[in-house]
């Protein structure tokens, strides 16, 4: 896991100097080294940040160059040994054991078709020295980012929106800017900041230049995700659908460091926890907590490590500064959306990388594909295989903010509703090709939500310090096994006995946890704690008033100004998701339209570690 940064033009390169301060924009996804390719003859640039984690050895560092090629890439291909392998037998010879290496000498011998070979996350940018092209590819989920901004000629990529401001002055993208106020996310590949949007996931994206000396490209899908439904596996029995994530699991536990685990108490953590367990006799298990006592996330967490001998460290944080913790966190995540799990993730994150961990195991993913929100009841409604449309109306009424839209500039709330009938008909038209109501639902929240505000916020508040998070359930294998599963296997009725959602799986791992995790809800007096009700909530409502009437924010709300009306904010009244969807869209603004400096990593967050159950804190 890494951070890459990169410039490819037809024109000529900024001067090397602002590259590599551009590049240092991302230094803390890769504190291990700082690599740069400056090549102004090719007018191309290639940066690596490395978190040094399979090949320790410098020979290992990025950018990488192989046979006529260069590679810059973020990630780990989980395959990569197999891969090489089969490179051997063709007798192609290797001087390092990383997986760079693997794509690097898998290119030279299929060309681009070998992309699609590469099982894993990931985000890359290869220059092809015969061709003089630049190739970049970003894996299936979009577990992985890849931002990117075209312009003048100029072609800058990177992991992250930072080194783009660091060379371009960015502006906000009115198209997102009611995407965001309406879902708290985008619903599309693009950025809130002009002109910057992602690589969608799955997608090959070759750039070479024309005779005129101008910019082309050519793309193609690598893998799409709609095939799991269009051409289904054969259904899994509860054991083979077991064997299948534990299976991705032990893939995901390639590494030359140690590998640990985020452990909620859910029973999606819990499952990643108890298989990586069978691989790492020492497990290491993190549990965050904003709760001084009651919190059903510890105490199952708890009784999951004592099942499975795991040593647990509790990262406690009962008060602090929450106006410089937002910041911290909005700088970092960039893309001001309204998932406050970014806070806890971001603390959690810090609390791992202090202990000497750079690899966690994370549980995301597997609400979208086994069924675990609520709103994929509104998919079993007898109207819904007719009409879609009603089914996404329903979706629209039940997590939609309404308020917001209100405060918008009149010609900002035109362009909301056309978004709004975008996007509208982009789930219907994708419900008509999907086998069933429940299908289409998936496949959208995997483009949308999971994409544009779970995966990005993991990646973001991780690579924030310095660690890899890794994501099993979102592995091709375990997608194809989930789109097997019946909707009866996924969803029950409300009313009832025994776990009403994400059934097959809890059947799956009945044996392997405690009953009480097994058959834990995800909402309610048992499952997630409201972080809103804890000591967050005030402290949000602190950070809100400050974004809205401070001196130091004045510049960010006055580049929002022609799209936002903040005297309406101010006299309207918000809900916290609302309240903090604002807090974030200012933050986010004036550290990045403003291209600010990092802020302190973890500024006043006095978190404590102790190991549940013994009050003895942790080193």
């Amino acid at each position: 896991m890494c951070g890459i940064f990169g410039i490819f033009t037809a024109r000529k390169l900024p001067p090397r100097d602002a590259t590599e301060r551009a590049l240092q924009r991302i230094a803390h996804r890769g504190p291990d080294s700082l690599g740069l390719a400056y090549r102004p003859e090719h007018g191309l640039a290639l940066g690596h940040a490395r978190l040094s984690i399979l090949d320790l050895d410098p020979r290992s560092n990025q950018p990488f160059t192989g046979p006529d090629c260069q590679l810059v890439f973020n990630g780990e291909i989980f395959n990569f040994r197999e891969l090489r392998r089969e490179l051997e037998a063709l007798g192609v010879r290797f001087s390092t054991g990383s997986d760079t290496e693997v794509i690097a000498r898998g290119f030279r011998q299929h060309g681009t078709a070998f992309f699609e070979r590469l099982r894993g996350m990931y985000a890359l940018a290869l220059w092809d020295e015969r061709e003089q092209c630049l190739h970049l590819a970003r894996d299936e989920f979009g577990i992985k980012p890849l931002c990117m901004l075209e312009r003048d000629g100029t072609l800058v990529f990177a992991s992250e929106v930072k080194p783009i401001a660091a060379l371009h002055t960015l502006a906000p993208e009115p198209d997102v800017l009611v995407d965001l106020l309406q879902w708290g996310f985008p619903m599309q590949d693009r950025s809130f900041y002009a002109g910057v949007h992602f690589l969608p996931p799955g997608t090959q994206r070759t750039y070479g230049r024309t005779d005129g000396g101008a910019l082309r490209q050519q793309s193609r899908i690598l893998w799409k995700k709609d095939q799991a439904w269009l051409k289904p596996v054969a259904e899994p029995d509860a054991a083979s659908l077991r064997a299948t994530i534990e299976a991705s699991v032990s893939d995901h536990m390639i590494a030359d460091v140690p590998v640990a685990a985020a452990l909620s108490g859910g029973l999606d953590s819990s499952i990643v926890t108890a298989a990586a367990k069978a691989h790492v006799p020492d497990l290491h298990a993190y549990t965050f907590t904003l709760a001084t006592d009651g919190d059903p996330e510890v105490e199952h967490a708890t009784l999951l490590s004592r099942k499975l001998g795991l040593t647990h460290h509790l990262a406690q944080l009962d008060h602090g500064s929450v106006v410089e913790w937002l910041r911290a966190v909005a700088w970092h995540l960039e893309e001001p959306i309204a998932n406050v799990n970014a806070l806890p993730g971001f603390a959690l994150a810090a609390a791992v990388r202090a202990s000497g961990c750079k690899v966690v195991l994370v549980g995301e993913g597997s609400d979208e594909l086994f069924g675990g929100y609520p709103w994929y009841r509104l998919a079993l409604t007898p109207e819904a295989a007719a009409d879609p449309g009603r089914v996404f109306d329903a979706y629209r009424n039940r997590r939609a903010q309404r308020t917001l839209l209100a405060c918008l500039r009149p010609q900002l709330q035109h362009l909301a509703e056309q978004r709004m009938q975008a996007t509208r008909d982009e789930y219907v038209r994708r419900a008509h090709a999907m086998p069933d109501p429940l299908a289409a639902f998936q496949a959208f929240d995997l483009d949308t939500q999971l994409q544009h505000s779970q995966l990005l916020r993991v990646d973001r508040m991780f690579m924030a310090h310095g660690v890899e998070a890794r994501v099993p359930f979102l592995y091709r294998s375990v997608l194809q096994a989930s789109a097997a599963l019946p909707v009866a296997r996924k969803l029950l009725p409300p009313e009832g006995p025994g776990r009403r959602e994400k059934v097959a799986l809890g059947e799956a791992f009945a044996g392997a946890l405690p009953e009480r995790i097994a058959l834990r809800p995800k909402f309610g007096a048992a499952g997630t704690v409201d972080l809103w009700s804890t000591w967050l909530g005030p402290g949000l409502t602190t950070a809100f008033d400050r974004c809205l009437h401070s001196a130091e924010l004045a510049d960010a709300r006055a580049r929002l100004e022609p799209f936002v009306d903040w005297s309406a904010i101010a006299r309207t009244p918000l809900a916290a998701k609302e309240r903090f969807m604002i807090a974030m869209l200012l933050e986010a603004s004036d550290a990045l339209l403003a291209n600010r400096d990092r802020p302190d990593a973890m500024p006043s967050l006095p978190m404590r570690m102790r190991s549940p159950g013994s009050g003895e804190g942790l080193r």
